[in-house]
């Protein structure tokens, strides 16, 4: 099993596009809600290593945007 936790402005479209790509997606949770980006960043890094997730930097959005870090597992 293998983990996933990243940000977004949107979760449910994000939800949806992680499905695609691992139909064996579960535990969708989201983590963590703030009105900054880079508050969202650092939260998502920081769970990445708590959790020993993968995690890529990024996520679309505007700065001050609600953001969602995310986290979910999958089948490797």
């Amino acid at each position: 099993m293998s983990c996933q936790v990243g940000i977004t402005t949107n979760p449910f479209h994000r939800h949806q596009e992680w499905k695609r790509i691992h139909p064996s997606l579960r535990n969708w949770k989201i983590l963590y809600q703030t009105s900054s980006r880079k508050d969202a960043q650092f939260k998502e890094a920081i769970y990445a290593i708590e959790l020993r997730c993968k995690n890529k930097a990024g996520g679309q959005g505007n700065e001050n945007d609600q953001w969602y870090v995310y986290y979910f597992e999958f089948d490797s």
